[in-house]
Order: structure tokens, then sequence, then C-alpha cells
């Protein structure tokens, strides 16, 4: 029996949940809902900027991570890496550790 587009497109999925790309780095797939204005954006920047919108947030990602780590001392540049440090508590959204514009990336308290 024929497959459905459904069963192929999960096998496709499956087979490609991990990958590589030109230069041997390893890929992982990603997967989730974001607000329309926040795709739009994404699309509008990465235009600007010439850039695919993988090539963009791949960008921002490491440039926020550059930012987060001047913050940091040693070991808990070692905690970061290791998740074991967040930048708000679970606990009544305090900040534990920060700059005033990295504060500003979460939406944890983000009303909507």
């Amino acid at each position: 029996m024929p497959k459905t587009n459904a069963q192929r497109q999960q096998a496709y999925r499956q087979r490609h949940l991990k990958g590589f790309d030109d230069e041997q780095q390893m890929l992982e797939r990603i997967n989730m809902m974001i607000h329309h204005r926040a795709k739009i954006g994404l699309k509008r920047l990465a235009h600007y900027y010439g850039v695919t919108q993988r090539a963009f947030l791949e960008q921002i990602i490491e440039d926020a991570t550059e930012q987060v780590l001047k913050t940091l001392d040693g070991a808990q540049q070692n905690d970061f890496y290791d998740m074991k440090i967040t930048l708000r508590s679970n606990e009544g959204g305090e900040v534990t550790n920060t700059t005033q514009n990295v504060a500003e990336l979460t939406d944890r308290d983000r009303s909507e």
C-alpha cells in the first residue's frame, strides 16, 4: 500500500532530525510556533542583511551568548554551558545574573 503524504513527510523528518551542512557542521531541526510579527521581523531583517533566516538566527544567538558570557566569571560560564544557571529564577521572576540589555531579552513576564 502506498504511503500517504503525511507518512512520507514523517519519514523524511525522522531521517533528517540531525544532519550536516556544507562545512560539515552538525545541524538540528527546530520546530516551533512564533508570533506572526516575529516571523515577519525575521524575514525582513534577514532580507535587509542579505542572509538567510537561518544565518540571521544563528548570528543573533551567537551575539546574545557572547553578551551573556561577558557578564559571567569563569565558574558561572561553566554553569551557563552546563545549563545550571538562569537569567531568572522560576520563583518570583527576580533577575539573578544580568545586565539591563540582556534582561530585556526575556519575555517570561510579558503579558499578552
